[in-house]
This record gives C-alpha cells, sequence and structure tokens, in this order.
C-alpha cells in the first residue's frame, strides 16, 4: 500500500544548493517573502514591496535589474537531502546584498555558454532569468546578455568532491559588478 508520507520521503529532490563563502555577509534586514513562484537557493531574486508595505523578493525577471542572492539556510529533518529545499510562496528568506570583489558563493545553479569545455578559474557568468540559472562563459567570448547584465560574476572555483557539494556540482562564483 502506497502513502504520501512515503512516496515524498522517496522523491529525489532537484532544487539548487549552494554555500557563502563570505566570511561576513549584509543581509536585507527581517529578510523578504516570496512572491510570484517559488525561488530555488542560491539563485538571484529582485525585491520589492507588497500591500502591506513588507519586503518581497520574486525571481530576478530582467537580467538589467538590481539583484539579490537568495541564500536562506535549511532546516533538515528526518536525513532530509539539500536538494529538496527551496523557498516557497509566502515564506520569509534571508536575501544576501551583492557586494563587488568581496561576496562570494558556490551554487549548483548554472550551465555552460557553448564553447565552455570545462569550468575553469577566470571565466564570467551572469544570471539567465529564462532559465534561472548562471550562464558560464570564457572570458574573451562572453554570452550575449553578459554585458548588460546587471550582476556580474566571476569563476573562483570548481568543486567536483559530489559528498562535500551535497550531492550536485557546483562553482564558486565572485562578484564583480553588481
Amino acid at each position: 500500500m502506497a502513502s504520501d508520507i512515503l512516496k515524498a520521503l522517496q522523491q529525489t529532490g532537484t532544487h539548487s544548493v549552494g554555500n557563502l563563502n563570505s566570511l561576513k555577509v549584509k543581509t536585507v534586514a527581517n529578510g523578504a517573502i516570496v512572491e510570484g513562484a517559488d525561488i530555488d537557493n542560491f539563485t538571484l531574486g529582485e525585491l520589492g514591496f507588497n500591500v502591506e508595505g513588507e519586503r518581497t523578493v520574486k525571481q530576478l525577471s530582467a537580467n538589467d535589474k538590481k539583484a539579490v542572492l537568495v541564500a536562506s539556510p535549511e532546516t533538515r529533518y528526518l536525513g532530509e537531502e539539500m536538494t529538496k529545499f527551496y523557498n516557497a510562496v509566502g515564506e520569509r528568506v534571508r536575501c544576501v546584498i551583492l557586494e563587488e570583489g568581496y561576496t562570494r558563493f558556490e551554487t549548483s545553479a548554472f550551465t555552460k555558454n557553448s564553447g565552455v569545455i570545462e569550468i575553469k578559474n577566470g571565466q564570467v557568468a551572469h544570471f539567465d532569468v529564462a532559465t534561472k540559472k548562471f550562464i558560464v562563459s570564457d572570458a574573451a567570448s562572453a554570452h550575449a546578455d553578459y554585458a548588460t547584465a546587471s550582476a556580474q560574476f566571476l569563476v573562483v572555483n570548481n568543486e567536483e568532491d559530489m559528498q562535500y557539494t551535497l550531492g550536485k556540482p557546483m562553482i564558486r562564483l565572485e562578484v564583480i559588478k553588481a
């Protein structure tokens, strides 16, 4: 016999994972309430306000908008995998302010631009609002949307130790333009 709880415990999560690497980060005071649609951790969002005047965040809708990193701490129950976590509509989440040359983080929400065979230090990245992932490009032949992105990143490491990376390949990005 099946049960909803058993099914939920057996489903493999597919959400983005990551880590903050900066010693200290600045966050939006009191966080923000997710609106519009669920947001994966370690992706970019944009801030706003609801009708009650509370701070809100939604997934970044355009590359030219001011961005914040959605990076909420996860609370694990029953040995849950990190890939099962996401930020649901209505939840209050932590939003990290991106600081040039200082904010570093790891994320599994990335894809390679055409022509990129392997991830290596010195490549660049920007957030793609269509795929909700960072696109990694070679600096000399950056993706067409990279130049107009309000938030630009430098690849400073890739992590291939799958146990350390919480089960997904990750890259480390440093903010070079915010």
